[in-house]
């Protein structure tokens, strides 16, 4: 278990640098546009091993349409709600829909990152 979390830690880090400096370079110049909340669905979010078997956390994400020049595009996002069941995270889920913003590629605008507030 050590040895797997000195492996996995550094790499999750370098990832995340390398994910966050790909981000920052090109997406600055992406226009945004305003989204709307289509469909929501519960997946499974990671999965933790322990010595009395394994322990699996749900999220939820929403699909987010959004319009650019007469094309219709959707992209899921990750909503931030978590936990130790589906139903927990449902139950977790708001009433209404956040408001969303998409950020897309001009040139190929299905190549986009969401946020909902």
């Amino acid at each position: 278990m050590r040895r797997t979390a000195l492996f996995v830690i550094p790499w999750t880090l370098i990832a995340a640098l390398f994910a966050s400096l790909y981000r920052s370079s090109g997406r600055a110049k992406w226009p945004l546009v305003q989204g709307t909340i289509q469909e929501t669905r519960i997946v499974p979010d990671h999965g933790l091993e322990t010595k009395s078997g394994g322990q699996l956390t749900w999220k939820a994400e929403y699909r987010i349409a959004y319009f650019v020049a007469s094309g219709e595009y959707a992209v899921w996002a990750d909503s931030g709600i978590r936990g130790e069941s589906e139903a927990g995270v449902r139950l977790a889920l708001p009433q209404s829909h956040p408001s969303c913003r998409v950020q897309y590629n001009p040139r190929r605008p299905e190549m986009s990152f969401a946020a909902c507030r």
